[in-house]
């Protein structure tokens, strides 16, 4: 069995690989594809595969992009980090979905389903309109923050933060007041959790929140430089690949 892992988690690869013999016979992983961008041009080539794992959130946007410029297919399993996205419109397409961490008898059980299937099954344009308007109505995006600061839980809203931020593996929230809080949530799952339309994952340190960006300078190989109040420490860069994704949702 031919697999393709579409994930930008080093350690979810990692976990998928190992788990794979212990669940499945002849399991080889011929690709792991890390952005949006580089799953278009793989699938646009045609490639001979049985399943791919693909994790909802990657490093240049959702993988719901994926779905809107290549027709996939084979099956599918939908690897995500939360149960909000676990809804009945996965299960029309007899394609399952795993929480990370991913367990082995969960593993096991989404292999069952996919041997059981007797033909490659393509996601309709309709069942994915029916996904992304569940994924993305406004209530199962995260509005608040409870945030313990010595002997006090702090609320904060959402909207109140202009960017979240990591450094030296310690995630913080900065807001528009210049106050700096540590956060429990990683990047990734601030990303996912956050109101895609409000926050855009710039790169792999920085999540910002649209009502930061006061400019948008025009770097060094055709990269962006975001111009940003209040101001960050270091600058906020998009790259090269991310920067046509990144105009069109600055300009929606």
């Amino acid at each position: 069995m031919k697999i393709a892992i579409i994930e930008d988690e080093e350690m979810a690869v990692q976990q998928l690989k190992s788990l794979l013999p212990a669940t499945v016979t002849n399991a080889e992983v011929t690709a792991v594809i890390d952005t949006v961008e580089e799953a278009v041009e793989w699938l646009n080539t045609r490639p001979v595969v049985d399943l791919i794992f693909i994790d909802i959130h990657l490093a240049d946007g959702s993988c719901f992009a994926i779905f809107q410029q290549c027709k996939i297919e084979v099956p599918v399993i939908f690897v995500t980090a939360y149960d909000r996205y676990a809804i009945q419109a996965f299960e029309v397409n007899s394609i399952d979905y795993l929480l990370k961490p991913v367990r082995k008898e969960r593993l096991q059980q989404a292999l069952d389903k996919f041997q059981r299937l007797t033909s490659q099954i393509a996601l309709s344009e309709q069942q994915l309109r029916l996904i992304t308007r569940h994924i993305t109505q406004a209530p199962g995006y995260k509005q608040h923050f409870l945030i313990p600061y010595k002997d006090r839980l702090i609320p904060v809203q959402a909207d109140e933060f202009a960017w979240f931020e990591i450094k030296g593996g310690v995630v913080r929230g900065i807001t528009f007041d210049k106050k700096h809080w540590l956060l429990e949530e990683s990047l990734d799952e601030l990303a996912e959790s956050l109101n895609p339309e409000t926050f855009y994952r710039a790169n792999r340190q920085y999540l910002v929140s649209r009502k930061a960006i006061k400019e948008v300078e025009y770097y060094f190989n055709g990269r962006f430089c975001l111009h940003m109040s209040p101001i960050p420490e270091e600058p906020v860069l998009i790259s090269k690949a991310k920067a046509g994704r990144f105009r069109d949702w600055i300009a929606g």
